[in-house]
């Protein structure tokens, strides 16, 4: 039995960025379940988030190109396993008040979005430049 996801709240944050949180909590099993917490901040990539670079629109074009589709955004998932079923929403609020605690004024930053996008930028231009020279090595050896 699959688990399914119901946002169980948000935050809209003052430099325009939502904060959902997820429950994707395991169905029971002897009882017991998995509390799953997702939190989720989608980020709207745009050209000023690539003001860094000579040519901001073709930066964002690439970068969307190298992201497929799908939202691209902050995410982490937090667990705690063997919960009882009586007990999966305080445990369920207790993960989402700590994420609160912890890493909202890293979410909070004016410059987190430009930060988080161009980090993910330079991320996948990494993965792709290994998987471009992995390819090569494979041509290469096998044309030997």
């Amino acid at each position: 039995m699959e688990s399914q996801d119901r946002t169980i709240g948000s935050l809209n944050l003052e430099n325009g960025l939502t904060v959902y949180f997820i429950d994707r909590s395991s169905p029971p099993v002897a009882g017991r379940c998995q509390a799953q917490l997702l939190i989720w901040a989608p980020v709207e990539p745009t050209e000023d988030h690539f003001s860094n670079y000579p040519e901001p629109s073709e930066v964002l074009s690439r970068f969307n190109s190298l992201t497929g589709s799908g939202p691209v955004g902050f995410r982490t998932v937090k667990a705690r396993n063997f919960i009882r079923q009586e007990k999966v929403e305080s445990v369920l609020d207790e993960m989402k008040n700590e994420f609160i605690r912890s890493n909202l004024e890293y979410l909070k930053n004016p410059r987190f979005s430009a930060k988080f996008i161009t980090r993910k930028f330079e991320e996948l231009c990494e993965k792709e430049a290994l998987r471009r020279n992995y390819e090569l090595a494979l041509k290469s050896n096998a044309s030997r």
